[in-house]
């Protein structure tokens, strides 16, 4: 189906009334020390309306740190444009999470999927 730019405009603008979260993207950068070694400093590169879900493998129970759970991933849903890559990770309320794989290949890309992992 071929929808023309006034309706694919139109969906994306849409798609801001789902997006009720904030965002910090944050990009690392790593320097060598004087003994060294590295050290790893994170900066805010963005900060974005989002929506933050949770996105529930179904694998079962596993046990992590000697404790049973359930796998969880989240999908964190974006503008269509916003830049974003495996490198860097994001802070919503609160919480950081590592960006695990960014989604972009899907009909009229009206919006960005990005899956995360929590960071403890």
């Amino acid at each position: 189906m071929s929808v023309s730019a006034g309706e694919l405009a139109q969906m994306r603008a849409d798609q801001a009334d789902y997006r009720p979260d904030t965002a910090v993207i944050q990009s690392r950068t790593v320097t060598v020390t004087d003994m060294g070694g590295q050290s790893e400093t994170w900066t805010s590169a963005a900060t974005v309306q989002c929506r933050l879900a949770p996105l529930v493998l179904n694998m079962g129970e596993v046990i992590n740190a000697a404790q049973i759970t359930s796998p969880t991933a989240w999908v964190m849903t974006i503008v269509y444009d916003q830049a974003i890559d495996a490198t860097e990770r994001v802070v919503i309320g609160g919480d950081t999470y590592q960006v695990e794989r960014v989604e972009d290949d899907h009909s009229h890309r009206t919006a960005r999927r990005v899956y995360l992992r929590r960071l403890d």
